[in-house]
């Protein structure tokens, strides 16, 4: 009876809820009922997307277009719209138009973009930033917290556009079966499990454990290895977001590691790990004949001019302001067998103070680091190696150089006396070719895009003022 009792009254208070005088045809703010005067934003929509491209922008909140509606996404910022699409014109089409033409975008491109705020939160641990349902429509998610002049974050919404539009291109035409056979063991559903921390407490360690689960397996990115399309889309992405010098990097840093240190042979030649080079190599080749014959494109036309874009949209500040204690950049680090382009007279030095100290003293130059301290003050800090000791950290003799540094001329002074730690005085006689490249010399601190292009924040360097053939850089 009190059950009774109970439903009749939740019936009353409902009823009484629901006067006569209710207008219950109203649609639902938030549900596509909602309306609202067109201003600037919508205009700049039109004029830049839906007239040209057909295409629909949508920003004001609207949950149905979302899908997975138990999940918790909020609208985006209405002053980012503009430079969110003005980036995604300008980095996306803009290059794809200027080396195929505005009608194959007219064409090909997704014909609606919805925009929201927050990104969407997966029951794995992950999260998505953007989706593409059926090659007609993306959402981007995320986009509450995006900074225009941040290049990480306008390469992370360029890598989401040019991975999406892969989807659409090969679902077109699809890429040879060749593709999927470069590496049909390593797919995994689990994909996601692949994330810095999840190998070892050592970060050092954690590091080399993590790439070598995706890049020394032959994937470009953890994403790729979740199934043969997404690695196709994904190696097209990586290309043309990252660029070139990001890529060659990549290959040229693929190793076999014994623990912490890379596996070497008697005299300090690294033992590449030539399987997953060659299947990233094989896998890029695959891409760069697919869009040529597939599409007419010249992946490094399209490469060359992304990259111009990204550079326009969001400048990288000059390599001399960014360099030095205190700032972005304190070291730059030169390893010969990591980097392609150094120049002949710094490998000439290089070469010649190995040599010196492997005939001198049976020991081996594994790297150097350009080291900046203080304002005047650089270490030259040669790690050298004993190629009969087990695998180790090496050991560090630092050189030190008093600096001036006017508007990014930089002029060396080795300092007097000098060297000052045990390390440097047992070496220092073996390595006279080295010291001698930089003491008493002037360079110009810079990016060394002209001579590797596509490389700024990659690589950093110097360049003898007075020959610019005589020139040095390293990864940052």
């Amino acid at each position: 009876m009190k059950k009774t009792l109970l439903m009749v009254a939740l019936a009353t208070i409902f009823l009484a809820g629901c006067s006569k005088k209710d207008d219950l045809s109203a649609d639902i703010v938030g549900l596509g009922g909602d309306t609202w005067t067109k201003g600037p934003i919508d205009e700049w929509i039109s004029t830049n997307y839906t007239t040209p491209y057909n295409i629909e922008v949508k920003y004001k909140w609207d949950r149905s277009e979302l899908g997975e509606i138990y999940k918790n996404i909020v609208p985006v910022k209405e002053e980012l719209v503009v430079p969110v699409m003005s980036i995604i014109k300008n980095t996306w089409i803009v290059p794809y138009a200027a080396v195929k033409g505005e009608d194959f975008m007219k064409k090909y491109t997704q014909k609606q973009f919805y925009l929201a705020g927050s990104p969407s939160y997966n029951s794995n641990g992950t999260i998505t930033l953007g989706t593409a349902e059926a090659g007609r429509k993306i959402v981007l998610l995320d986009l509450n917290t995006f900074n225009p002049a941040n290049k990480p974050a306008v390469k992370q919404i360029l890598h989401t556009m040019h991975h999406e539009f892969g989807h659409i291109l090969n679902q077109n035409i699809a890429v040879v079966p060749d593709y999927q056979r470069i590496t049909p063991a390593d797919y995994t559903a689990t994909w996601f499990n692949i994330f810095r921390g999840a190998y070892s407490t050592n970060s050092a360690l954690d590091k080399i454990m993590y790439e070598a689960d995706f890049w020394g397996k032959g994937f470009i990115t953890p994403y790729s290895r979740s199934n043969k399309d997404d690695d196709f889309v994904e190696t097209l992405s990586t290309l043309l977001e990252g660029g070139q010098a990001n890529f060659d990097n990549i290959i040229n840093n693929l190793f076999v590691y014994d623990g912490l240190y890379i596996k070497r042979n008697g005299k300090g030649v690294y033992e590449q790990n030539t399987d997953a080079r060659a299947k990233l190599l094989k896998k890029k080749s695959i891409v760069v004949a697919y869009m040529k014959d597939s599409w007419g494109i010249d992946l490094t036309d399209l490469q060359t001019r992304t990259q111009a874009a990204i550079e326009a949209q969001s400048a990288t500040a000059d390599f001399n302001s960014l360099l030095g204690p205190g700032k972005t950049y304190g070291t730059i680090t030169v390893n010969p067998q990591k980097l392609n382009g150094l120049s002949t007279k710094f490998l000439t030095a290089y070469n010649a103070a190995n040599t010196g100290l492997q005939s001198g003293m049976g020991l081996y130059i594994d790297n150097i680091s350009l080291v900046f301290t203080t304002a005047n003050r650089m270490i030259l800090r040669v790690n050298f190696m004993d190629p009969t000791a087990a695998l180790s950290a090496g050991f560090n003799a630092d050189f030190n150089y008093t600096t001036t540094n006017v508007g990014g001329l930089l002029t060396l002074t080795y300092t007097d006396p000098q060297p000052t730690n045990a390390n440097a005085r047992a070496i220092e006689a073996s390595i006279q070719s080295l010291l001698t490249y930089f003491n008493n010399q002037s360079f110009n601190i810079r990016w060394v895009d002209d001579i590797v292009p596509q490389s700024k924040s990659i690589f950093g360097g110097l360049v003898k003022t007075t020959d610019a053939t005589s020139y040095l850089f390293g990864t940052l």
